[in-house]
This record gives C-alpha cells, structure tokens and sequence, in this order.
C-alpha cells in the first residue's frame, strides 16, 4: 500500500501545481481582463451625448484682432434612424443653417452625419488615423489617456485628435473623458504646410453633461456645471 502510494505522489503533485497554475491564470484574467476591452467601454465617454449637455467657450482670435467671445454649443435634440439614436449638437445662437451637426455613437465611433465621417474612430490608439471618403482629410490620435489643463480646468484623461482637412484648415482638438470637447486650436494653412501658431483657439469655461456627476478634476476639485 505505501509502494502504491509513493509512487503516485509525483503524479499528484504535478496534477496540483498543474491547477494551481490555472488558477491562478483564470484570476488574474477575471480580475484585470484585456486593458483594450476595458478601455473600449469608456470611449464613447470623450463625447458624452444627452439632451441639454452644455459646453461654454471662449473664443479667442490670435491675428491682429486680438479679440474674444463665448461661444456656447449644447445638445438640442435627438432622433431616431435605422442605425441609431441622433443627436442634434448646435452653437447659440446659431449663424447659420450649416454650423450644428448630426452626431451619432456608434460601435465604430462617433460620426457625423451631415458631412460623413467620423469625429472620433474606435479604438483611439496613439498614431492611428482614418480618412474621410474625400481623401484630403485625415484625422491622427496624438495622443489618448493623458492628464490635461484647459485654463483652470484639469482632467485626469484626454485624447487629442488633429482634423488635417487641406481644403480648410488644421485643427486640434482635445477631449476630456467624461467631459467632451474642450480645446480646439485651429491653424492656417500655407500651401501644404500649417502654421506653428494657433490663428485661433477656443477652450472650456464651464460645462453641464450628462449622464455621470461632475467631473473630478486630477486635483481634486470638482468642476461646476455651466451657470445660465
């Protein structure tokens, strides 16, 4: 009998380690998961899209007018189409019937409608980039996951996207996870190359959004939704 047993030992052994390791394996999967699959859920928070989400600027001009205004853009409405919802995201008060645009959230990313393309493309990778069907416009992820600072205003993560559209202009525009827009930086074109300095730059004063609570800024303060 103890023959019988000795000698099954190392088999055992192997057996427990075996699925010990496994174990081990599985817990740490359940518990950490794919850093891609867990990201994945939060893009769509970089443009957060609900009825009455408010996001105030002010707008500054760099050239010799050295001038200033807000500008206020807020989620007017929404509808419904065979692919989705709709989203109705116009300035007050509005210029012109070609200011607003049409957004939609889908698994892909975040699209406009009007012009057809996508603000925002799914998975927001630093380097990756995608094009418009006029292949003249590209847009690249600078930069995805970084703490930033728009005036007084800090946000633990932000995505920088640069629109390079040759027909018009080079934009940047950051967005704060949880947040939204909060920084554009528009640059001129001069042939084929832009300018090193910002024509004009537009940035966050205040913000109302939903759904969530405010957000908490990396330094702890909470940022106050926008006063009407």
């Amino acid at each position: 009998m103890n023959t019988m047993k000795n000698a099954t030992l190392p088999g055992v052994l192997r057996n427990c380690a075996s699925f010990a390791v496994c174990l081990v394996l599985l817990l740490l999967v359940l518990a950490f998961g794919s850093p891609q699959d867990r990201h994945a859920k939060s893009w769509s928070n970089y443009y957060p899209l609900s009825i009455n989400n408010t996001w105030k600027y002010i707008l500054t001009d760099n050239t010799a007018k050295k001038t200033s205004q807000f500008v206020t853009w807020r989620v007017l409405n929404l509808s419904k189409s065979s692919e989705g919802i709709v989203f109705a995201v116009w300035p007050i008060p509005s210029q012109s019937d070609d200011d607003g645009m049409q957004l939609q959230m889908t698994h892909e990313g975040l699209k406009e409608l009007g012009n057809d393309f996508y603000l925002l493309r799914f998975p927001l990778t630093k380097g990756s980039n995608w094009s418009t069907d006029r292949r003249e416009r590209v847009f690249t992820v600078l930069s995805e996951g970084d703490p930033c600072a728009v005036g007084k205003h800090e946000f633990n993560e932000c995505a920088v996207i640069q629109d390079d559209d040759r027909e018009a202009k080079l934009t940047l525009t950051t967005y704060a996870l949880g947040v939204g827009p909060v920084r554009f930086e528009y640059r001129r074109l001069d042939g084929s190359e832009a300018g090193t300095q910002a024509a004009q730059t537009m940035e966050i004063v205040s913000f109302s959004v939903k759904p969530g609570t405010p957000s908490k800024s990396a330094s702890g303060r909470v940022e106050h939704p926008l006063t009407r």
